[in-house]
């Protein structure tokens, strides 16, 4: 098959499961049979367009019993297919910021952020707790930064004994951190306060500042050698 083709394949079958997305979407759960009928395909044609999104978490199925022989499976559309339609959480968001700052001021909107960002505290600990190395710690919180959508990783740091990242590669806040910056300040606080008092966390790389994504550098507080000679004598 020619790149051509393959590329004019590629994008019928995203069309194709563009349409069937829309269909689950306006008229919630239904078989292969009736969306293949209103699309005007054959029904294996749909399946196998609904297999591949089943492996990518777009859809799921629950089988009902209809009379006699196989039960028929039912399609509908998981959270994950959220994504592909419109939404305007962002400029929410920035909006509600916006009026925040406006009617409580600088210093309200300050203590609603602190506010917000103890109880993240409280969450994360809670989700760490039993986590005692630093790896494990960070290994846990890249998880629940994962589940809130930011595609998060943590790794040992390739130029420093005993450091590590945490790599952000996805900000789904990202609009919402533009009009107020004094959300990655507290997210900093955030990291430092859940993987505790003995270790230093920077940030290394800044999507508001153009960068690809958002890594942070998390090592063990260094003694220097001097302190160290002061509390020996």
């Amino acid at each position: 098959m020619s790149k051509a083709s393959s590329q004019s394949r590629s994008r019928g079958a995203g069309r194709s499961r563009a349409a069937i997305r829309t269909i689950l979407k306006n008229s919630g759960p239904a078989d292969a049979s009736t969306m293949a009928e209103e699309l005007g395909v054959a029904p294996m044609a749909v399946r196998q367009h609904l297999y591949a999104m089943q492996e990518e978490g777009l859809v799921s199925f629950e089988e009902k019993a209809e009379g006699r022989g196989r039960p028929t499976k039912y399609w509908a559309l998981t959270d994950a297919a959220n994504a592909y339609f419109p939404d305007a959480h962002g400029d929410l968001a920035v909006s509600l910021l916006t009026e925040m700052r406006e009617v409580f001021g600088e210093d309200g909107l300050e203590r609603l952020l602190a506010a917000r960002t103890e109880d993240q505290k409280k969450s994360y600990k809670k989700r760490l707790k039993g986590a005692e190395t630093l790896e494990a710690k960070l290994g846990a919180l890249a998880e629940i930064r994962s589940e809130e959508g930011y595609m998060a990783a943590s790794m040992p740091a390739p130029d420093e004994e005993g450091a590590y990242l945490l790599v952000e590669n996805h900000c789904p806040v990202c609009s919402a951190a533009a009009a107020c910056q004094e959300l990655c300040k507290y997210e900093l606080e955030l990291f430092q306060s859940v993987v505790g008092r003995g270790v230093d966390v920077t940030r290394e790389e800044h999507i508001l500042s153009g960068a690809r994504r958002c890594a942070y550098r998390i090592c063990p507080k260094r003694v220097s050698r001097a302190s160290g000679a002061k509390k020996s004598r």
